[in-house]
């Protein structure tokens, strides 16, 4: 039969403001970049910009032919329109309006420009518009985008001065009902202007907040992770190297007596089928944690102090001879003392399986007030060469790391081997 292979994927490419991924019927998909969407938002701006320049243009000479009385008569004189149009203020005109396209990239010098051509406007007799759209747009554009509440007030004071000087000085005739206006609709801009410039740097620091939030809360769930990623390596690793290593030495002492003494290789055998049982009861136990469909109840208790003559009678099957020594006044303990004390002990045994040689071991427990020492000494061959690339001392070392305790480690004598462990008791004096 011919074979059949799923069709390769296509690479993705990455340009220039764009990402380009896969195909879609031969026809490639080109997905906006980042530097794409700001350029087209910038380009966005800009058109809306333009559109707001040309229509302030519009107004403005519209407004320059409108005659606002005291008697409130308005009268629109075409005469009047086409010297603002055909005449040196249309210029005048152009040079306040047009310069708004580009008010977000300078904003100060735009406002500079608009109001020095609205008030030369006026200083050469043209009629002014009702109302200085282009200079109030212009200075709620500083008033937004400035951070220092001083610039923008400092703008708009500068203007109502340069009213004020013109209308003192004859060349800027200015109405007191004009100049009312005026400076009620600078000081209204300003205050909008700022207004809009403090709810959008609420809004900022409201989205910085909830990014460093979720920035923390990652981190914090990363380390979660990890600290339970160890945590259950810590637990594998108690769990194989000592049952693998309780099996292979029964596995090796019913091999050298297979032949001489069948009952004795039968009882290491089944010692060897137990241990094996506990070591699945184990591995099954941390998968059971691992799980979410299932009910706490259902999961298997963690190993106490209570097990710790089951553990020494298999290292004794096994082969090393173990005495257990209990000091002080035995009391209730914390299970997470109890879970570390018995994996240290565990440990221990099994690295006496593995490197002392024929000998002998001692567990001595020592109850204290506030705290419990777990020593484990051998008398093999102790500390020999180069130290091992294993995890069991690094593993009793992050135990006794979390409970705040004390670990030494180290031959004795120049013979055997010592582990002594000082486990805090959290709260109060037993």
């Amino acid at each position: 039969m011919a074979e059949r292979h799923a069709p390769e994927a296509e690479p993705a490419h990455v340009t220039e403001g764009h990402r380009t991924g896969g195909s879609l019927g031969g026809i490639p998909r080109t997905l906006p970049g980042p530097a794409t969407a700001r350029t087209s938002d910038e380009r966005e701006r800009l058109a809306r910009d333009v559109r707001l320049a040309v229509g302030v243009l519009v107004l403005l000479v519209v407004g320059s032919g409108v005659s606002l009385e005291d008697d409130l008569d308005v009268e629109l004189t075409g005469v009047v329109v086409r010297e603002q149009v055909l005449g040196p203020g249309g210029l005048l005109l152009l040079a306040g309006s047009l310069p708004l396209a580009v008010r977000r990239a300078a904003p100060i010098p735009v406002l500079a420009l608009v109001a020095a051509a609205s008030l030369a406007h006026a200083a050469l007799g043209y009629h002014p518009a009702p109302l200085p759209l282009n200079v109030l747009i212009a200075l709620y554009t500083v008033a937004v985008q400035q951070r220092n509440p001083l610039v923008g007030g400092g703008c708009a004071a500068a203007y109502v001065l340069a009213l004020v000087v013109g209308a003192l000085a004859g060349w800027a005739p200015l109405t007191d009902d004009a100049f009312y206006i005026d400076f009620v609709s600078v000081v209204a801009t300003v205050t909008i202007g700022y207004g809009v410039a403090l709810g959008r740097a609420r809004v900022r620091m409201a989205e910085q907040r909830a990014t460093d939030v979720a920035r923390e809360q990652e981190t914090r769930t990363r380390t979660a992770v990890a600290q339970e990623q160890a945590r259950i390596a810590r637990e594998v690793h108690d769990i194989v190297a000592h049952d693998v290593s309780v099996m292979v030495a029964q596995a090796g002492a019913a091999r050298r007596v297979f032949s001489s003494q069948p009952k004795a290789a039968e009882q290491a055998l089944a010692s060897i089928e137990s241990v094996g049982r506990d070591a699945l009861d184990g591995l099954r136990r941390l998968v059971g944690l691992l799980r979410t469909d299932r009910e706490p109840d259902e999961h298997t208790p963690q190993p106490s102090i209570e097990r710790l003559p089951y553990l020494l009678a298999q290292v004794q099957r096994a082969g090393l001879p173990v005495d257990l020594t209990i000091r002080g006044r035995p009391g209730p303990l914390p299970a997470t003392v109890e879970l570390h004390a018995y994996r240290i002990v565990q440990e221990a045994l099994t690295n006496t399986l593995k490197h002392a040689g024929p000998t002998r071991a001692s567990v001595v427990l020592t109850y204290e007030d506030t705290a419990l020492e777990v020593e484990v000494c051998d008398e093999g061959r102790g500390a020999t060469g180069a130290p091992s690339a294993g995890y069991g001392l690094i593993g009793m070392q992050q135990r006794v790391g979390m409970l705040g305790g004390e670990l030494s480690s180290g031959s004795i004598d120049g013979h055997g081997f010592r582990v002594a462990a000082r486990l805090p008791v959290p709260g109060a004096v037993r």
